[in-house]
């Protein structure tokens, strides 16, 4: 009976021992996990430029001081080369007149802004998902009451 009891105590602190262990070993394998996702970094390298489909023509009528507005049309070319074509509107003939300038563009290290360049006129535009935005002289989207004409559609 001794050697019963004995191989009871025996077999219970063998069990113990083995259950300790492998939690020991679930523990540092979680912390080992948790290591390693707050370690990571994820860096998203996906822009404007190399994530959309921005070669095509885009289309709205931006605001304009001195007329009811301004048709613009605007094709980015994969080439980077662009067309843009500016129609300013008038409820009188002889003040409306149009006009076209051709020219390259570039992309901003961020690959989100495109600056458009032709002879001494620069403009940019925030590239998005089927629009573009033009931006003010200071660079930045404008946020006024007038902010939804600064945004031109592509055209499908």
């Amino acid at each position: 009976m001794k050697n019963l009891s004995k191989l009871g105590v025996l077999i219970a602190l063998l069990a113990l021992t083995i259950v300790s262990c492998t939690n020991q070993s679930s523990k540092q394998s979680n912390d080992n996990q948790d290591a390693v996702t707050t370690d990571q970094t994820v860096i998203d390298l996906h822009t404007s430029e190399n994530s959309l489909d921005w070669a095509g023509v885009y289309e709205g009528t931006t605001p304009c001081a001195s007329c009811e507005g301004i048709e613009t049309m605007v094709e980015l070319r994969e080439d980077l080369t662009y067309t843009a074509g500016f129609n300013y509107l008038s409820g009188n003939e002889d003040k409306a007149h149009s006009y076209t300038n051709e020219g390259t563009f570039t992309w901003d290290t961020s690959g989100q802004i495109i600056t458009l360049k032709a002879d001494d006129e620069t403009s940019q535009y925030k590239v998005g998902e089927n629009h573009i935005t033009l931006l003010g002289a200071d660079g930045e989207v404008n946020t006024g009451e007038l902010a939804e004409f600064y945004v031109l559609k592509k055209k499908m």
